[in-house]
């Protein structure tokens, strides 16, 4: 007898970064792959633009290339979700963008985590930022943790979780679907 599966898996919202310094295309292709398994997926970035994909090598370009002509490479309005959430590394500066219509931050008064300022400090280009989402979050009225730099951290916090840098993302996406498999 054949087993029964259900005909339709829950949705899950990728977020990344819309900005110009880009995705780092192995970490999304991990997070992607792993989370596909058991979700039907939509991406979404700050206004819907479109993700530049960095750090494409020999071995992830064909995946990056094949993503690209898939519907969900067309991201959704981050402004516009009310799905569980999970961002990674700094794809979680993305979620900074997110405003109610009065213009309060929607993440006031959560718990996150996102690349520490010691790890971005490190990064050429560490003055060009636009932001440090250490200071954001912060500034904003939220909780803000980090480990060690490069360390696995993850924060799950009611519909949301994050992830400190690129090696939390197979912890962070576990975290998604212990959440998602108990709403």
């Amino acid at each position: 007898m054949a087993s029964e599966r259900p005909t339709s898996r829950p949705a899950c919202l990728l977020v990344a970064s819309g900005a110009a310094d880009g995705v780092s295309a192995q970490s999304f292709l991990h997070c992607f792959t792993l989370a596909s398994s058991a979700f039907n997926l939509q991406v979404a970035t700050p206004g819907g633009k479109a993700m530049e994909f960095v750090d494409v090598t020999e071995s992830n370009a064909r995946w990056v290339q094949d993503f690209r002509l898939k519907a969900y490479a067309n991201p959704a309005k981050l402004e516009s979700i009310d799905e569980p959430i999970c961002a990674i590394g700094h794809g979680v500066a993305a979620l900074c963008c997110a405003t109610s219509e009065d213009g309060s931050w929607v993440f006031h008064g959560y718990s996150l985590t996102g690349p520490s300022v010691y790890e971005l400090v490190r990064a050429p280009g560490f003055a060009q930022l636009p932001l440090v989402v250490e200071d954001f979050v912060k500034d904003s009225g939220a909780g803000f943790s980090a480990s060690e730099p490069d360390a696995v951290h993850v924060v799950l916090d009611r519909h949301l979780v994050t992830g400190q840098n690129a090696n939390s993302t197979a912890p962070a996406v576990q975290n998604l679907v212990f959440l998602c498999g108990n709403r």
